[in-house]
């Protein structure tokens, strides 16, 4: 059974290697909405607070939008971080998505 998503993540920001915001969408009954920049402690409260998070990635093969894995709190070295989960297994499928500090304008303007 699919997982029915609350939000989506299409989009991440990293400062070096470290994911440092997302780029989200709320999902809505019409389809999802268009996406706004969170922290990733921003985050992590939505995923604490029992909300379902999905990546999002654009097939170019359809021409369309495609849920992707399920994203949850882990922690890692004592501090709480959010990873993506496929077939139970723990991978950073967040890393895949795409790095939105290079399509828009340099995440310093955003994170001020």
């Amino acid at each position: 059974m699919a997982v029915q998503a609350d939000y989506f993540i299409s989009g991440i920001f990293k400062l070096k290697e470290k994911k440092t915001h997302f780029f989200v969408h709320k999902n809505m009954a019409a389809g999802f909405v268009r996406g706004s920049i969170k922290s990733e402690k921003e985050v992590i409260k939505l995923l604490e607070s029992k909300y379902t998070l999905l990546t999002l990635t654009w097939d170019y093969e359809s021409a369309k939008w495609i849920d992707g894995t399920e994203v949850k709190v882990v922690e890692i070295n004592g501090e709480k971080t959010v990873r993506s989960f496929k077939d139970h297994r723990e991978s950073n499928h967040l890393d895949k998505l795409i790095n939105m500090a290079s399509i828009m304008a340099p995440p310093a303007l955003f994170f001020m």
